[in-house]
């Protein structure tokens, strides 16, 4: 199982330097954020020879491109279009897939009803990119909770589109993380992995609270066990933290760093627990 960083974690700083600290800091591999208003590390309108810059920095350091997260309202039409853009590039940088939300309202049948029809748009430019859709469950938005995403699967089937699983959203809205991701299991193809107090239903932590092991309320140590027990055909798991784009670089690091520790211990700690022999393999095409 291997983990990676979500650059958000870098938002005030350049790709290059997250790329440099994220490998420093014992990665293997980066999921870019291309998140506006927040921070695009890879944007919509990347030249081929940008992208072929940030295919020479992670390929210098030795990481692998996981992931791109562009989270936006995909409801709104515009949007939807960026995220095609966001599509393509990954595409030519060959990495497997793009994330985003439902958009929406949580419990609302109308909301929902677009929601479904957004993502069986985007799940089809994926697919006509050669790349997966991975779909966030997200505290507020339509697809929220293990019932939305089950339903969002029965009904939109399709071997482009999973499941990005971050067990902070569904354990705020009330579901059982471990057992969430066991009934999911099937469909996750991603999953962010942070720590945080689920009993807040925004995560207003700040980022040294987000770290993995610092104390919150998330289950990882069981989450990673569930993850390791129910052999994810898949390899990475990307720490995302949001707010730290004021903080100092230094700082920033170590909590990258701490994360790293933490996490790895339980991935280790989880495969003695099944033998010392964890069947999880690796793919070029899925991360998880």
């Amino acid at each position: 199982m291997k983990l990676g960083v979500n650059s958000v974690l870098f938002s005030g700083y350049d790709l290059k330097t997250a790329i440099r600290y994220i490998k420093f800091c014992g990665y293997d591999g980066i999921e870019l954020s291309s998140i506006v208003g927040m921070v695009e590390h890879l944007t919509d309108t990347a030249s081929d020879a940008e992208l072929a810059e940030i295919r020479k920095m992670v390929e210098e350091v030795g990481l692998d491109l996981y992931c791109v997260e562009a989270a936006t309202n995909i409801l709104v039409a515009e949007n939807r279009e960026r995220t095609k853009r966001v599509f393509e590039r990954a595409a030519k940088l060959g990495i497997p897939m793009v994330t985003t939300g439902s958009g929406g309202k949580s419990d609302d049948e109308e909301s929902t009803e677009d929601s479904i029809r957004a993502i069986e748009e985007l799940t089809q430019a994926a697919n006509d990119m050669g790349i997966q859709y991975a779909l966030k469950l997200h505290y507020g938005q339509s697809i929220y909770n293990t019932k939305t995403a089950l339903r969002l699967m029965d009904e939109v089937k399709h071997s482009a589109l999973g499941l990005n699983f971050d067990a902070t959203h569904v354990g705020r809205v009330g579901d059982d993380p471990v057992e969430a991701l066991d009934v999911l299991s099937d469909h996750i193809i991603h999953s962010h992995i942070r720590d945080t107090f689920m009993e807040q239903l925004q995560i207003a932590s700040p980022p040294e609270f987000q770290t993995a092991g610092r104390g919150g309320t998330v289950p990882l140590k069981e989450v990673v066990d569930k993850m390791t027990e129910v052999d994810y055909q898949g390899g990475a798991t990307v720490l995302e933290i949001i707010g730290a784009k004021d903080y100092e670089l230094p700082e920033i690091t170590a909590i990258a760093a701490e994360s790293k520790g933490y996490l790895q211990r339980l991935i280790e700690e989880a495969k003695e627990k099944r033998g010392g022999n964890s069947s999880v393999k690796s793919s070029s095409c899925r991360c998880w």
